[in-house]
């Protein structure tokens, strides 16, 4: 092979690996902190892999051994920016190209981290996604900070030394897209908070409420008893080292009730860690007696459930620490007012908007041994995307959406080119995605940290006994401001991450089995196909297209034009309505379908580099199968440590530490692979 590639012959596996599992803990300016996206690989490995892939093979030792210690230094997060790191590899890129940047294909292109390591290395990149949701997020990554990059606007010495929502000074001279999405973000807080913000009341001494943890609860099936049971995992509300606070459960036997108070350190008589359910049998805290669960499944499927504000957790100016308190009688008055509030935004935003401003789309059916088993909230009568959430979260995420959409008709009143104002529009609307994931009744109170985690912790949707509802304007861990900075650090990062001559990046909705291309016309396709069974993407994604095509589906009429995000040509193994057999069998056929597409777009002289992680070996003799039937052999194939061995799911299943990055080319004669 005349043009054989770094990647085939070396890689410095334990470097990249390593910089690959540190990234996990990066947030500021990451990818991963503008909107949930499932299994999306580290930017360390899809820069390093992606430049090993377009560099020639070294001549000899040495150079080899300059070129994988040059790898090492451009896989390292410190240096994504680094101009004369990211410059040279550019220029090794265009000198083995002739000088033009080399087309490079991601066809299942998802969060976006192989797309936006070829553009900041210099490629002319094109990204392809079939999920929507997905196809908005490439965009916001990948075409608008490149597309606008160079419109600048200038900003007044005086404010140079003020401080942005990105906690960044200022500088003279700033793209004005991100200008204008933190200008716009503001004006939807603020407005959203005139509206709404007296359902989130500040105690008398200024504490700010984070969070409110609710409780949902049953009756105690003894007709004796009848108590109305806090369905709770456990009572720790602080579990750090040298903060201990619990909430413990009083038991009023003669009124049949259950009361709590708030214990701290020594006052802790009990052990916290044991609660009222454990997976989905309860137990009676009255009367002892336990309540089996399929009883629990139908009590709620019946709507025999409720729920009941427990503890706020609080928070004030210039004090360190969280404080708890539990609920008193304004804040259940509150929380009515919200709730009679509510009816009334529904009907006004009904008429309004010609639609229903609620989800009422179906979630996701349970069962089945597919990747739908990631699925168990209709068997507790959680039937529709709306039923995830509770009334002033449900105020809270529709106001937002009313303000956005809002912002957009003011931009274009004030003169803002469409187009433009589409993009920052979209920014709004994923920040609306963003609060939605953390203001809904699966969202949990970590208490080792003492900070509100999404309900995508895990890429499943499973009932929540106990949550907490955030407050979207305290500042913390679930607000609007808290995910802006963020949002506006990433911002400041892919604008900085495209060299200034490149055209924008070409984002493409459509399925890997029916590639827009013509035939030979990349020089690499380099991607990551869904893994069998691990992870329902679209069902997930259900959950923000919904809240999605209410915000900003106008603006995106191709994308929100089903009622929920397409399917039928998702490569996801799913036993709904099949068995297991024919679901893998719908798998392997379309994963086959797509590997041929890849062969017939890549260039005669092109490489492809797959990723691939599955603890299976049906799911490994598929891919392996399907690329020997594609026109595609291994040439290499390198594992790459990508995730973190305390990581929650790592915790709580089989889940794979690597993944294996698989070098391929045209067939042109019959070679045999080699897995190093």
């Amino acid at each position: 092979m005349e043009d054989k590639r770094l990647i085939e012959i070396d890689f410095p596996l334990k470097e990249v690996s390593e910089e690959s599992v540190r990234e996990k803990n990066i947030r500021h300016g990451h990818i991963s902190t503008l909107h949930v996206w499932w299994a999306r690989r580290p930017l360390a490995a899809s820069r390093a892999t992606t430049y090993a892939a377009l560099i020639p093979a070294p001549k000899d030792r040495e150079e080899l051994r300059k070129k994988l210690k040059f790898i090492a230094e451009l896989s390292r997060w410190e240096n994504s920016l680094n101009k004369s790191i990211i410059e040279k590899a550019r220029r090794d890129i265009l000198e083995f190209f002739g000088g033009r940047p080399p087309r490079v294909l991601d066809c299942f292109a998802g969060g976006g981290s192989i797309p936006l390591e070829a553009l900041r290395l210099g490629c002319e990149t094109y990204a392809l996604e079939y999920n929507p949701v997905a196809v908005l997020i490439l965009k916001a990554v990948l075409e608008y900070p490149q597309k606008y990059r160079n419109l600048k606007v200038k900003v007044n010495r005086s404010k140079i030394s003020q401080k942005t929502l990105a906690g960044e000074e200022v500088h003279k001279e700033t793209p004005k897209l991100i200008c204008d999405v933190k200008k716009w973000g503001k004006w939807v807080l603020e407005e959203a908070k005139k509206e709404i913000g007296r359902f989130y009341p500040p105690d008398p001494d200024g504490s700010i409420p984070i969070g409110y943890l609710w409780a949902r609860t049953i009756r105690c099936q003894n007709p004796s008893c009848r108590a109305e049971i806090p369905l709770m995992r456990q009572f720790w509300l602080a579990k750090k080292k040298n903060k201990k606070v619990a909430l413990k459960p009083v038991v009023d036997r003669k009124n049949k009730r259950v009361e709590f108070k708030i214990i701290r350190g020594k006052e802790i008589d009990f052990d916290p860690s044991k609660g009222t359910v454990r997976r989905a049998t309860v137990r009676c805290p009255v009367c002892g007696a336990g309540i089996d669960d399929k009883t629990v499944r139908r009590l709620f499927q019946e709507g025999k459930s409720s729920q009941q504000m427990i503890v706020v957790v609080l928070r004030k100016f210039k004090e360190k620490g969280k404080k708890y308190r539990l609920t008193t009688r304004r804040d259940l008055e509150v929380f009515e007012q919200a709730e009679k509030y509510l009816r009334r935004k529904v009907e006004e935003l009904k008429n309004k908007w010609d639609f229903e401003p609620i989800p009422n789309e179906s979630t996701p059916r349970s069962g089945g041994s597919g990747a739908e088993r990631a699925f168990s909230i209709q068997n507790y009568g959680l039937n529709t995307w709306g039923d995830l959430f509770n009334s002033r979260q449900k105020l809270a995420i529709i106001t937002f959406i009313e303000k956005v959409r809002e912002a957009h008709d003011r931009m274009l009143m004030e003169g803002y080119e469409k187009e433009y104002a589409k993009a920052v529009t979209t920014y709004l609307g994923l920040a609306v995605d963003m609060i939605s994931a953390f203001c809904n009744s699966l969202a949990r109170w970590e208490n080792t940290s003492e900070a509100i985690k999404q309900l995508y912790s895990r890429q499943v949707l499973s009932t929540l006994w106990d949550y907490v509802e955030s407050n979207p304007f305290s500042g913390s861990s679930g607000s609007w401001e808290a995910g802006w900075k963020y949002y506006l650090k990433v911002l400041e990062f892919c604008s900085d991450s495209f060299p200034n001559n490149l055209n924008p990046s070409k984002v493409f909705q459509a399925s890997a089995t029916e590639l827009p291309f013509p035939d030979n016309y990349f020089n690499a396709v380099i991607t990551d196909p869904p893994y069998y069974d691990n992870v329902p993407y679209s069902y997930l994604s259900d959950f923000f297209y919904v809240w999605l095509k209410r915000c900003i589906g106008d603006l995106y009429p191709d994308l929100f034009s089903t009622p929920l995000t397409p399917k039928s040509k998702e490569i996801v193994a799913y036993t709904y309505n099949k068995s297991w057999k024919e679901a893998k069998k719908s798998f392997e056929e379309m994963i086959n379908l797509a590997f041929k597409e890849i062969c017939r777009v890549l260039k005669p002289n092109g490489i492809t580099v797959i990723v691939f992680a599955h603890k299976s070996t049906d799911a490994w003799e598929t891919i392996i199968n399907s690329l020997l039937s594609s026109g595609l052999v291994l040439t290499a194939s390198w594992p790459v440590h990508t995730e973190m061995r305390e990581r929650l799911r790592a915790r709580e299943s089989a889940a794979l530490a690597s993944s294996v990055y698989m070098v391929c080319r045209k067939r042109v004669k019959e070679e045999t692979a080699h897995f190093n």
